[in-house]
């Protein structure tokens, strides 16, 4: 023992300063093993008062024997942890799939609705030689003006054909390849349309341009398309709806949209309104394309 000592006649001996560091290594041993008892609580030692010079000192070692065990059991357990964080990023990387996935079947699904809905706009000889095609490429550009279908002359597919959706009047097909065509939007003035106004079959009119063109910050709600009236007189009015009206190459009665704004200009004398097209032509995706309608 440290508070031991060896006289001359080899006898061991106690000395004062030995038994008091004996007595500071039992009480620290105590406190310690207390507190490992009772799940690291001291509560009971500190309110005892002859412990308290030995208080901090155990309570001190508990905390570096409790870090140490616990920085051990963090070795231990790593390569487990890494495992399950691996097994979590797979996971969740597997889940953001199937998210995308479902967006995808989600937005095919509308597409397919839509395409059911162009049937009312044709009648039954024109619906057995409907195409239904995806589109694969468009222009620069937030508004589709011109764009690719994966559709050609394979398929039956003609210049001046039709390109419809479920909303309405889209555009027509300008050139034809066999494996593809390329079509123009309304919103380009190449693609103009002669409308009416639904129920009024006397109010007709051209549409000639659109008010995106060429203009990169409009916001959505200020991207019309524009026209005049034949008849300066024409009693239309904002909410009207437009369809096309049967001259030319495109079907009559196909929805175009709804009349925002009418505008009467003196110095030309004519009628000019602007249509809040039904198609969305910054999300156009899948398309039915018809025959030109026959011009004799």
């Amino acid at each position: 023992m440290i508070w031991l000592k060896l006289s001359k006649n080899n006898r061991p001996r106690f000395t004062v300063k030995g038994a008091i560091a004996t007595g500071v290594v039992i009480a620290i041993a105590v406190i310690t093993i207390n507190s490992f008892a009772n799940g690291g609580s001291v509560e009971v030692l500190e309110k005892v008062n002859p412990s308290a010079p030995f208080y901090g000192i155990g309570k001190h070692l508990n905390n570096v024997v409790t870090g140490i065990g616990g920085f051990f059991e963090d070795i231990v357990n790593f390569r487990s942890n890494s495992n399950k964080v691996k097994e979590l990023t797979d996971e969740n990387k597997r889940l953001r799939q199937e998210i995308i996935d479902l967006k995808g079947d989600e937005s095919r699904h509308d597409s397919l609705d839509r395409l059911k809905k162009s049937l009312n706009y044709i009648d039954g000889n024109q619906r057995n030689e409907l195409v239904s095609a995806s589109i694969i490429g468009k222009n620069d550009g937030d508004w589709y003006k011109s764009f690719i279908v994966e559709a050609g002359s394979d398929r039956g597919i003609t210049k001046n054909s039709i390109v419809i959706n479920g909303d309405g009047v889209v555009g027509i097909i300008y050139e034809v390849g066999s494996k593809y065509s390329k079509a123009i939007s309304l919103v380009d003035s190449r693609a103009s349309v002669s409308f009416k106004i639904s129920g009024k079959e006397n109010e007709k009119g051209v549409i000639t341009t659109s008010s995106a063109v060429g203009v990169s910050d409009l916001k959505d709600i200020d991207k019309l398309l524009q026209g005049y009236l034949f008849d300066v007189k024409s009693k239309v009015k904002v909410g009207d709806l437009v369809v096309t009206s049967g001259l030319g190459f495109y079907p009559e009665n196909i929805p175009v949209g709804k009349v925002s704004k009418v505008i009467y200009d003196k110095n030309k004398s004519m009628k000019f309104v602007k249509i809040r097209p039904n198609v969305d032509f910054k999300k156009l995706d899948e398309v039915s394309i018809i025959p030109p309608r026959k011009i004799e």
